[in-house]
């Protein structure tokens, strides 16, 4: 073998993973107040369920943050797979979407509805103690 010259391991060309890829599109924008937690559902005393009202208050706050911003500028909603960052401040929520481009996955459910049933699940461990510990998730449907 030359100098210099290493012998590969793997002879095929690797497929880089989509999220490796360089993303497309992406918006970014920010929720100013302090974040709210999403309340459990409620029952009334007749049986009815609803969500809290604090809750509802905040998503559409969140909802009207980003309708304003749709408002003035040209941004088309995203048909495919995405990406969403998160930062969660004392005073304010930075959002990042962006685009996946081409990327399935056989699993059907929220990807937010997993990440709830595993830590809880890791909570009922001697693990941790709260999933309120939890302060980093990094996900992926694949």
């Amino acid at each position: 073998m030359p100098k210099g010259k290493s012998k590969t391991l793997c002879p095929k060309p690797v497929k880089p993973h989509p999220l490796d890829e360089p993303l497309m599109d992406d918006f970014t924008f920010v929720v100013h107040g302090r974040p709210v937690p999403k309340g459990r559902p409620r029952m009334t005393r007749r049986g009815r369920v609803y969500t809290p009202k604090e809750s509802i208050e905040a998503e559409e706050h969140i909802a009207e943050t980003i309708n304003d911003i749709l408002a003035v500028e040209d941004v088309s909603a995203f048909d495919g797979p995405v990406s969403v960052t998160m930062i969660f401040g004392k005073e304010s929520t930075t959002v990042t979407i962006k685009d996946l481009g081409e990327i399935s996955s056989p699993l059907r459910g929220d990807i937010d509805n997993y990440i709830k049933l595993l830590l809880d699940g890791i909570q009922r461990s001697p693990l941790i103690h709260n999933d309120r510990q939890v302060h980093h998730v990094d996900a992926v449907k694949v």
